[in-house]
């Protein structure tokens, strides 16, 4: 009987899934995300899962089965596959990146907290895991830890552009404007083309109220990633400070094309 059914299930696949290749479906899921076709490429890389379910790299095909997933915005789907790849190792530092700019991405942060310190569990010397942390305690109010994060990334690299880009958010956060200034301009100087750079300077620039020099950074930002609703609220806000309504809804109704939270840019509205 087990044998008939095996062989009703197999019957009932198409030809082309039989005749291809564990490592041929493989291929074709590359071929896929390099187009960024991510129906295709999804689909490529569950028939490899299902033609070798044992195979010794799944693990890294269910990660790549995340992101592809991730993508395409199924984030449910992406966060069961990349914790499926985990089952199989469950120490794979790029499974517990993965998930965690997932969670940071649906806002569990502190589900995004608990595996960047997984990682660092795993390598303590991992500077992505400690400026992502770091960035998530500034986020708590945890201003301790973040400088703790940030002074560790220094300490391992004395030049790492991430930690102090990490000291500047916590300059801005406790209040010391033009000592976040200068720390992103300083940074800025060794990497022009960085757009975070801007969009961190300008925020810095509009706590201060420096309008004009935050109109600049904000415009070199738009430049630099023009679909990034982040700047375009950054543009609104300035212009709200100075009473520019009309042309400020027209920047939040941009950022919420673009994917920004339209309750946020209503009650940004709202404040002022």
């Amino acid at each position: 009987m087990k044998n008939f059914l095996v062989l009703v299930c197999v019957v009932g696949l198409p030809f082309y899934v039989l005749s291809q290749s564990y490592y041929q479906w493989v291929e074709r899921a590359d071929s896929c995300i390099k187009a960024k076709d991510w129906a295709g490429a999804e689909s490529a890389l569950v028939s490899a899962l299902r033609t070798e379910p044992a195979n010794g790299q799944n693990s890294l095909l269910m990660s790549n089965l995340g992101t592809v997933q991730r993508y395409a915005g199924n984030y449910e789907a992406a966060l069961r596959s990349y914790t499926n790849g985990l089952l199989m190792t469950p120490h794979s530092v790029t499974l517990l990146r993965n998930r965690a700019a997932l969670f940071s991405e649906i806002d569990s942060i502190d589900r995004a907290y608990q595996d960047y310190s997984q990682i660092l569990l795993i390598d303590d010397a991992d500077e992505d895991a400690l400026y992502h942390r770091g960035l998530i305690a500034l986020e708590r109010g945890d201003t301790i830890s973040s400088r703790a994060d940030f002074e560790r990334i220094l300490k391992l690299n004395p030049a790492s552009a991430n930690g102090r880009i990490g000291f500047a958010s916590l300059l801005k956060v406790m209040g010391y404007y033009p000592e976040a200034i200068e720390v992103y301009s300083q940074v800025i100087r060794v990497n022009p083309e960085k757009e975070i750079l801007y969009v961190g300077r300008a925020e810095a620039y509009l706590f201060a109220g420096q309008y004009a020099k935050a109109d600049k950074d904000i415009e070199k930002a738009i430049e630099l990633a023009p679909d990034d609703p982040v700047v375009y609220v950054l543009r609104a806000l300035g212009k709200l400070a100075r009473y520019e309504r009309e042309s400020a809804k027209a920047d939040l109704k941009r950022a919420v094309e673009l994917g920004y939270d339209s309750k946020e840019a209503e009650r940004l509205l709202e404040e002022e």
